[in-house]
């Protein structure tokens, strides 16, 4: 389910359209009700939100927040500190937002895992993925004040290697920045761990 988040602007608008264009399940929502499932993906007017306090109390659910934002705001926001997964310029909606949207949806990377495995074999994929895990876990129980230079660099490799691009693209971010973990990346990681509980119910595999 998409959540698009309650506001007076047209681009909110104009992502409802997207959204019945690609057929994606969609709902608006005030930020005061947003109780979302780890499979909804939410869209929130970033830098022009009319609700007050809107992104704290969106940043109390567990699923990816995408922001929707100016290109003023984008070019003076670090969104990922702020908790974001990613963002998307209004008037770029059309050309980047189905990305976005297919990068962070479950069902996509698990058609992804399948395809892997049916190419290389499930038990390798298997074991690629379990160690995913494993190096996710790890690293959201790091303290907080850790650097996770090096760990971040072999999580954004493998994280690529299986499909999760984005979530890679969030750990190479850490790597070369020398930081460590922020919001968005652990946002991210969250979801990437909830698509690798599904996928030890995809058929293909036996032994993940």
């Amino acid at each position: 389910m998409i959540v698009l988040i309650d506001s007076d602007l047209d681009g909110t608008v104009a992502a409802a359209a997207l959204a019945v264009r690609y057929g994606w399940p969609y709902r608006l929502s005030a930020a005061a009700t947003v109780l979302a499932s780890e499979d909804e993906i939410l869209l929130h007017a970033a830098d022009a939100d009319t609700v007050p306090n809107v992104r704290g109390a969106l940043l109390a659910t567990p699923a990816p927040i995408v922001a929707l934002a100016s290109p003023a705001w984008l070019a003076a926001t670090d969104w990922s500190a702020q908790g974001y997964v990613a963002a998307v310029e209004w008037h770029r909606l059309s050309a980047d937002l189905p990305g976005v949207i297919a990068e962070w949806r479950h069902d996509t990377r698990l058609a992804t895992i399948e395809r892997l495995a049916a190419t290389f074999g499930a038990a390798p994929i298997a074991g690629l993925l379990q160690g995913l895990r494993h190096a996710l876990e790890a690293a959201l129980h790091a303290p907080m004040n850790m650097s996770l230079v090096e760990e971040a660099h072999r999580i954004a490799g493998v994280a690529g290697s299986l499909g999760f691009a984005a979530l890679g693209r969030h750990w190479l971010r850490i790597s070369q920045r020398g930081s460590t973990i922020d919001a968005g990346a652990r946002r991210a990681t969250v979801h990437a761990l909830a698509t690798l509980d599904r996928a030890k119910n995809c058929p293909i595999f036996t032994v993940f």
